[in-house]
């Protein structure tokens, strides 16, 4: 079974929207900092503990977000409509503590991979504009 950097917004499994969350967490608040502020956000803080025990660790990571989601004003409201589609298609049965696979590992590069190239474009179509290269 071969997975790609691609997203894959049609996967279901368990282990890989876990990941897309654990993912989401992390550009959400990585994107809410200022630009010199490099330190690990919580998502990469709590990784490990998120890959043993996913559901105590996901209600943690949720409850730490909160400050960086006032932070970001309108733009948060882009991220909890993906917080809310990828948690929505986690089935009752599989939101538990049951150690991640790997595969969340794929979910989450994935995911974050989705979320830079889309702001890159977006940086990039904004230069366009303000320089008067718009086509």
């Amino acid at each position: 079974e071969g997975y790609q950097l691609v997203l894959d917004k049609e996967n279901i499994d368990r282990d890989y929207l876990f990941g897309r969350l654990l993912a989401i967490a992390d550009v959400l608040e990585r994107n809410s900092l200022n630009t010199g502020d490099q330190r690990a956000t919580n998502a990469r803080r709590y990784m490990n503990s998120f890959s043993q025990h996913p559901e105590r660790t996901w209600k943690t990571i949720q409850g730490a977000l909160q400050p960086y989601q006032a932070r970001l004003g309108e733009k948060v409201w882009y991220y909890n409509k993906l917080i809310d589609e990828v948690g929505s298609k986690i089935k009752i049965e599989d939101f538990n503590n049951k150690p991640l696979s790997g595969k969340y590992l794929l979910g989450f590069y994935s995911q974050r991979h989705e979320l830079y190239q889309k702001k890159e474009k977006n940086v990039s179509l904004d230069d366009a504009v303000n320089n008067g290269e718009e086509n």
